[in-house]
């Protein structure tokens, strides 16, 4: 009998899924952040956000426990068109995902290697980006194997440098006072400041509590899952939320948060409290190096599985069979070569705004904006499974009122609308720059949408001529 995963087990899972150590600076950042305010922010949505979505996610994935998660639900309540959609949506978050995650890397390679300057040059992160992709790509053409020999240090390479960042930060500036705290907290200070920057920092809040539409799918092999499935949300919404905050609390006493750049600003704080507590810069080498072989393997692990994911679910036909077509090793290879071709593109179309932190800080609110893009389905798909089928037999049920069930679905659907909107804020000081970004920004969403309903609507008129 295969054993079940313990609310233990299941609260490490969420956790290693959710934290991520570069929303740390992200978020604290004046520039694309809220800097002090950051800190409330984490708590806030926690609660609004995280929390209710890991509910309704866990009711859908004990509800509908087939493979295919978001495509299967959506499926459920729409039919296969919406279902296809949201696996086109899911999919083509990932494209800017790769950049961001690229960009990050790029950095973490720079301290490494014992040279920051690197960190700040457009010309070395597109460049590495590019190569490193390209050799990604190929390698996972072949097999997954090579990324699992680096994701078994992926949950530490968040958590051990977040940790060091907090106790050395509190060490440094609380305890043994070897440099004045960089910012003042008071309730105005920690007031989040209502601008363009604010408000496109929102989306990164969100996203950096987003995937645990994955985790919902383990609902079924849980021990008791109607008890410690909400359970283990509560207690990991709280030990995420707590290295969000208590991280955002010691970036902030290290540095101003008019000086934490989002890309290098994590690496710099350490750089700092190193410095002052004697340890040097050795420190940060190995850091930065644990960073990047975690980030390597998310790289390679997640090239292939979302493509392998979108072809494995949606209905034979609507991509070429050239596109589809596996190799000996289960793998659509000419699908993996057709995605690292629009990654470069948009790796290299993006560089043209200036500097490495803005060209970062722009591909995170992508990944962010089309991340939340299959929530918005998701969450309909929900509200109307929930009106129209009251009787469903429900493993796990958020509520067992149906009307308060949609009605947090409601709140949690526009949270997630303002979220979207917000994230096409104007942020930049001139008039061209801003246009540039909007396009990106709404113009990418729009044709990713488009897209999706184009390569669809060519399935169906290619059903209707057979």
């Amino acid at each position: 009998m295969k054993k079940k995963i313990t609310l233990t087990e299941l609260v490490f899972i969420m956790v290693s899924a959710l934290f991520g150590i570069r929303w740390i600076a992200r978020s604290t950042a004046e520039s694309f952040g809220l800097g002090l305010g950051a800190i409330p922010a984490w708590f806030v949505f926690a609660f609004i956000f995280f929390v209710p979505l890991s509910l309704i996610c866990a009711e859908l994935a004990s509800t509908y426990p087939k493979d295919g998660g978001l495509y299967e639900w959506v499926k459920e309540a729409y039919g296969e068109k919406y279902g296809f959609l949201v696996s086109w949506l899911n999919w083509s978050s990932k494209i800017f995902w790769y950049g961001s995650f690229l960009t990050f890397l790029a950095v973490n390679i720079a301290f490494t290697i014992g040279m920051p300057e690197l960190a700040a040059s457009q010309t070395f992160v597109v460049a590495f980006s590019l190569i490193f992709f390209w050799i990604l790509s190929l390698i996972s053409m072949r097999s997954l194997e090579f990324g699992k020999y680096f994701t078994s240090v992926g949950a530490l390479g968040s958590t051990v440098p977040a940790a060091l960042l907090i106790v050395m930060g509190f060490v440094s500036v609380v305890i043994l006072k070897k440099a004045p705290s960089a910012s003042t907290y008071t309730i105005a200070t920690l007031m989040p400041k209502l601008n363009a920057d604010s408000m496109v920092a929102i989306s990164a809040i969100m996203f950096g509590y987003a995937g645990v539409e994955t985790v919902a799918n383990f609902a079924t092999e849980i021990e008791n899952p109607r008890k410690n499935f909400p359970k283990a949300v509560f207690i990991a919404a709280f030990i995420v939320a707590f290295l969000y905050i208590i991280g955002s609390l010691a970036i902030t006493m290290i540095l101003p948060t008019a000086e934490i750049k989002a890309s290098t600003g994590f690496l710099e704080a350490l750089t700092k409290v190193s410095i002052n507590l004697g340890f040097g810069t050795w420190l940060i080498k190995i850091v930065a190096l644990g960073i990047s072989i975690s980030i390597l393997g998310a790289i390679i692990l997640y090239i292939a599985s979302p493509i392998r994911m979108l072809f494995g679910s949606v209905p034979e036909g609507i991509f070429p069979p050239s596109v589809t077509k596996l190799n000996k090793y289960n793998i659509p290879a000419n699908a993996v070569l057709f995605q690292a071709v629009l990654v470069s593109i948009i790796i290299i179309g993006i560089n043209f705004l200036p500097g490495v932190d803005v060209v970062y800080n722009v591909l995170v609110t992508m990944t962010a904006l089309t991340a939340l893009f299959p929530y918005v389905l998701m969450l309909a798909a929900y509200i109307k499974l929930r009106k129209t089928r009251p009787n469903e037999v429900r493993p796990y049920a958020m509520s067992n009122s149906d009307n308060v069930a949609i009605g947090i679905a409601w709140v949690l659907f526009f949270i997630i609308i303002i979220g979207i909107i917000f994230s096409a804020a104007p942020v930049f000081p001139t008039l061209k720059q801003n246009i540039i970004y909007e396009i990106q920004m709404i113009g990418g969403g729009v044709i990713i949408i488009l897209s999706g309903l184009y390569l669809w609507k060519r399935y169906e008129n290619k059903n209707k001529q057979n």
